[in-house]
């Protein structure tokens, strides 16, 4: 008897130990640089080679603009701004809330529209595009400050941005 007590009591244990230690194992893990990396190529890669160019961030860039250019002005505010990331905030949760094939498609479009595609969604990125300081941001600064992001994010400078560029060996 009070070796099967001695048993129960260590199953009991055992079962109690992996039940604390099972949420940490499921908890998602923060993606590494080389996955960010990764991320960020296919997000701005329109024909799929596996780079990303000048000409494809200037596309995305127009798009975003585009998006957060609320009124059509050409201008783009801090009120816009803020608007739109709202507005994609609801989105956001209202597309979790939804199940199967509808969730996926859902999520997949919020991803492809992120509000921060647009250099200069953040304050100090907006303080930095905005050169003529008139307290919005034109295509013309937004694409500039795109541009001086893409020169620094291509490491090796050959007029793309792919894995290479985020190699951790690379010399700078």
């Amino acid at each position: 008897m009070r070796k099967n007590s001695l048993i129960l009591g260590a199953v009991a244990a055992s079962l109690t130990l992996t039940g604390f230690a099972a949420p940490t194992f499921a908890a998602r893990q923060k993606p590494t640089p080389e996955q960010r990396a990764e991320w960020a190529i296919k997000r701005f890669d329109t024909n799929g080679d596996g780079k990303v160019s000048l000409d494809e961030v200037h596309v995305r860039t127009a798009e975003a603009f585009k998006t957060f250019d609320a009124d059509g002005n050409g201008q783009v505010t801090r009120e816009e701004i803020k608007a739109q990331r709202k507005a994609h905030g609801q989105a956001w949760r209202a597309a979790k809330e939804k199940t199967g094939a509808d969730k996926t498609a859902a999520m997949d479009k919020l991803k492809e529209a992120r509000p921060a595609m647009l250099p200069g969604v953040r304050q100090k990125g907006f303080k930095r595009a905005d050169t003529d300081k008139n307290g919005s941001l034109s295509l013309t600064e937004v694409t500039a400050r795109a541009d001086a992001m893409f020169k620094r994010r291509d490491t090796n400078g050959d007029g793309v941005i792919d894995a290479a560029d985020f190699n951790k060996t690379r010399k700078i």
